[in-house]
């Protein structure tokens, strides 16, 4: 009996130490709450509100705490049953480390702007050092800050004092901090509390928004890829219809795709150039007509108003790593996107390779960066691309990007880029040419050429829009982003001039586009990082057009083979595993087909269907503005989440075993394993 009262004194002790000790990690957390409150949010100059709602956030906050504590509590009891120290300086390691690891989390919300998940562990350690390496001008106060709290800290749990708590006490403690492992909609954040995505990233605690993330990943990724999928036969829309084949290869489909550019266009005899420009970070935020933060892209406005152009077009994932993919080849993700399985990228078709078997088309991709980075010269050689252009292949005559405190930059601008490209085109074979150009100026750490003049053209531009003064002060926190999208529209200008002087313009089609929208500049809701412009411009062509119909990278190049296919310049397939059903000519709003979204490397959690939105497991309803409001129907997201988890499954099986196309199809492909 001695012994059980002994085990019993020692638990209570213990539990009593463990308490005291969790209500000092109480008061650290807070603190780096207190950390953002005042200084980040002024230092990384925060939107005007940040306060309030970051005040509001102490409710993670204090979630957070007690989930650690839940967590911590089981083991900390077994070491202590051997060491009291032992325990002591076990749950001092990990709150250590915890914090630390909240205020590298805090380091890179305040400069990205959204919050680190387990998109993390989509990149290898190389895009990580690059990427960090990236992220503007060493900032040395935060660090100041953040070593001397750390020390700080230590110090505390080193000399605290144990509370005198009661064993009445403690129960209730010890049980609320296990309520709060329950997955209850009160401890999560609702982004319907909250006036845009920033602010419900804002309020929440980085580290508890990372933890849930991975969590939730590695919990539901198995079971979802490795569910069997149901295989549907037929889904219809008014505007094409799929017609599924084969179990085996679940994309698979009759190529049905409707020429809906081959009306708008008078081609000529000769097969025309087709150019791609990918814009990095041209979100319709800030580009167009109706962009609710103002344009500052006055050239490409100008174009648009020249060009079929669809305003309501969808990127296909939250950073640039799927754009390459969706807009040439329209295939799936994969597991952290496709071009990230690198060797193992199933075979699949791809407008370069099916242009250059059919119609004999030379192809080139221009970058003035590492092409390395996210597989994209994996990704191109396995279209049987002829040339990559990337740094490397710069010389003297071009000039980088200006450079960080850090000695690094990303590579050669905008304006570089396109002047690359053209001389390229100088000395064209004479082959039609299937060109693709990607742009960086617009990303992080947004150092530009000539930045004091691209400045003062931001403050130029912003005048001469009819912004209401909210915006108007919004903008003005980001005057470096603004400017660098200035800078992109006069580079592109400059293309286009350019292009006017040689024989071949008049023969090429430019489809213009962006991969995502730009993350440092607050995002307004789920649908708003995917929202960019879409432009067809050609001197081919017969009518120019605005649509307000729903489109996504997918269906970009469905349409342009129906429409070479239309004009007799290729034979397309008879048989296609395209994911989008081709770009939709409505010129009012409306959304026929479902389609996935991949917001980060390693999450497929958005999907749009109809005129929903199924994000985070809510469904909104979308409008014709583009705006989001929640839906408050409670059997859509059932249906919506199985649809998701339906093309998760899919996606998994088609890419993981090389079942996109069968060997029929192969013959449109150029790689041969």
């Amino acid at each position: 009996m001695s012994k059980l009262n002994e085990s019993v004194n020692l638990i209570i002790r213990s539990l009593r130490r463990f308490i005291s000790l969790s209500f000092i990690l109480a008061v650290m957390i807070l603190m780096v709450r207190l950390f953002e409150l005042i200084f980040v949010s002024n230092y990384y100059n925060y939107p005007p509100g940040s306060f309030f709602v970051l005040l509001g956030g102490l409710k993670f906050d204090i979630i957070l705490y007690l989930r650690i504590s839940a967590f911590l509590l089981i083991p900390f009891l077994i070491i202590a049953f051997f060491s009291q120290k032992a325990a002591r300086i076990f749950f001092i390691s990990v709150s250590v480390l915890l914090i630390l690891g909240d205020m590298l989390l805090l380091k890179y919300f305040s400069t990205s702007r959204v919050p680190l998940g387990v998109d993390l562990f989509g990149y290898s350690i190389a895009e990580i050092q690059h990427t960090v390496q990236s992220s503007g001008e060493l900032k040395i106060l935060p660090f100041v800050f953040m070593a001397l709290f750390l020390i700080y800290m230590v110090r505390v749990f080193k000399k605290h004092v144990y509370f005198k708590l009661k064993p009445w006490m403690m129960a209730p403690i010890t049980f609320i901090m296990f309520i709060s492992l329950l997955p209850l909609k009160f401890f999560e954040p609702q982004p319907s509390r909250f006036n845009n995505e920033f602010s419900m990233f804002a309020a929440t605690n980085k580290l508890f928004f990372f933890g849930e993330s991975v969590l939730n990943h590695y919990l539901n990724k198995e079971k979802i890829n490795e569910q069997v999928y149901e295989f549907k036969t037929v889904t219809a829309s008014d505007n094409s219809s799929f017609n599924y084949l084969d179990k085996e290869y679940p994309f698979l489909h009759t190529e049905s795709t409707p020429d809906v550019l081959g009306e708008y266009f008078e081609l000529g005899d000769t097969s025309p150039n087709i150019v791609l420009i990918v814009v990095e970070s041209l979100g319709r935020a800030y580009s167009g007509e109706g962009a609710y933060l103002g344009s500052f892209t006055p050239f490409l406005d100008s174009l648009m108003n020249k060009s079929l152009y669809w305003e309501n077009c969808l990127s296909t994932s939250g950073r640039t790593f799927q754009v390459l993919p969706s807009t040439l080849a329209s295939v799936p993700f994969g597991e952290n996107g496709f071009a990230e399985m690198g060797e193992n990228m199933p075979d699949h078709i791809s407008l370069i390779s099916l242009l250059k078997k059919e119609g004999g088309y030379e192809s080139s991709f221009v970058y003035g960066g590492n092409a390395e980075f996210d597989n994209m010269n994996i990704f191109l050689k396995r279209q049987g691309i002829d040339k990559i252009i990337d740094e490397k292949e710069f010389d003297a005559g071009y000039e980088k990007l200006p450079a960080t405190s850090k000695g690094f930059t990303w590579g050669y601008g905008d304006k570089d880029v396109f002047r690359r490209y053209i001389n390229e085109l100088k000395v064209n074979t004479g082959r039609p040419r299937m060109d693709v150009m990607l742009t960086m100026a617009m990303h992080d750490p947004f150092n530009i050429p000539n930045q004091e003049y691209y400045l003062k053209r931001f403050n130029e531009r912003i005048n001469e829009l009819n912004l209401s003064d909210k915006t108007h002060t919004f903008n003005h926190g980001y005057d470096k982003q603004f400017s660098s999208i200035l800078y992109f529209d006069e580079s592109l200008k400059y293309f286009f001039d350019e292009m006017q002087k040689l024989p071949t313009f008049s023969n090429t089609i430019f489809i213009i586009t962006g991969d995502h929208r730009m993350p440092e500049i607050p995002i307004s809701t789920q649908l708003d990082r995917f929202h960019v412009p879409l432009v067809i411009y050609s001197p081919m062509l017969k009518e120019t057009k605005k649509f307000s119909s729903v489109v996504t990278h997918f269906d970009i190049t469905p349409s342009i083979v129906a429409l070479l296919d239309g004009q007799k310049i290729i034979s397309r397939p008879k048989v296609a595993a395209w994911v989008g059903h081709g770009l939709d000519n409505y010129e009012s709003f409306r959304c026929l087909n479902a389609y996935p979204l991949m917001r980060n490397k390693n999450e497929i959690l958005d999907y749009v269907d109809s005129e929903r939105m199924l994000a985070n497991n809510i469904v909104y309803q979308i409008y014709d503005n583009m705006d989001i409001e929640p839906e408050n129907k409670a059997t859509l997201q059932p249906d919506l989440k199985a649809e998701l988890n339906n093309f998760i499954s899919m996606n998994y099986y088609a890419c993981k075993n090389n079942k996109l196309i069968p060997d029929s199809l192969k013959k449109y492909t150029v790689f041969n394993p």
